[in-house]
């Protein structure tokens, strides 16, 4: 990747400017990847697709602004990961179905193909976590002063599963003019589970950003103390203000429904 737009500071410019910011093609990066897919067709009522992705996303700039207050004596020139870098993602799909009339293979009730034209989908994914700056100093909800390597840590792994079940009902006709009602049911992160899509650049951790441990933190509460404050009522609304819905994955979500195709 080249010529890529990124914000960059002119400086020494005539009085009264002095400096200013603008952009110019400046950015460069390089990404490299193998994927490797697996595709089982059909087999006795079953299909498989499994893909592994390996992807190394090296960089000058993730956006336009990222090296904006970095450096006033230049742009950064090396590489190092990118926003979106995500060096292993693995997803898996089986579908489960059964077929009707003479092509049904599964249980029978008295004599009813009870699971005729049904089935079931499950995809499953896991995916490394994307780099971030970790930062040295609290401050509140936030930090600065860099503790390593631009984007030289790592979230967490993410992992969810997503469930598809559905049957189709002949509601009239054969062949090419029949008419079929499909009800499903669709479970988004049917686990529930709590996968981490961002953290506080100091801690490290979605739901604390290290700053009331800081001793800034302690000044601070010292203040709070001596101005007659409530501590209780700051440490709670504190708490409140750390609760970033953006860190986290949407929690489990169930869909029932119904498609009419013809």
């Amino acid at each position: 990747m080249r010529d890529m737009i990124q914000s960059r500071t002119y400086l020494y410019v005539p009085s009264p400017v002095n400096s200013y910011t603008g952009f110019g093609n400046l950015d460069f990066g390089t990404v490299k990847g193998f994927s490797f897919q697996y595709d089982l067709r059909r087999t006795n009522n079953i299909e498989l697709q499994a893909n592994y992705t390996l992807q190394f996303a090296d960089g000058t700039g993730s956006s336009s602004t990222s090296q904006r207050g970095l450096n006033t004596r230049g742009n950064i020139r090396s590489l190092f990961p990118l926003n979106f870098d995500e060096r292993h993602r693995m997803v898996a799909v089986v579908d489960y179905r059964y077929g009707s009339g003479r092509a049904y293979n599964g249980p029978r009730i008295n004599g009813l193909n009870i699971f005729s034209n049904a089935g079931i989908n499950i995809q499953a994914n896991a995916v490394s976590g994307r780099p971030y700056t970790k930062l040295q100093r609290a401050q509140p909800l936030s930090g600065t002063g860099f503790a390593g390597a631009l984007n030289g840590s790592r979230l967490p792994w993410n992992f969810n599963i997503d469930v598809r079940a559905d049957k189709s009902f002949n509601i009239s006709g054969k062949g090419a003019k029949a008419l079929y009602l499909n009800i499903y049911a669709r479970s988004q992160n049917i686990l529930n589970r709590k996968n981490v899509f961002g953290v506080y650049p100091v801690s490290g951790s979605p739901e604390d950003d290290g700053y009331l441990t800081s001793a800034d933190g302690k000044s601070a509460l010292n203040t709070v103390v001596t101005s007659g404050r409530d501590i209780e009522a700051y440490l709670a609304s504190y708490q409140w203000a750390e609760l970033n819905p953006g860190f986290y994955s949407l929690p489990r979500r169930i869909f029932i429904g119904a498609i009419l195709e013809f």
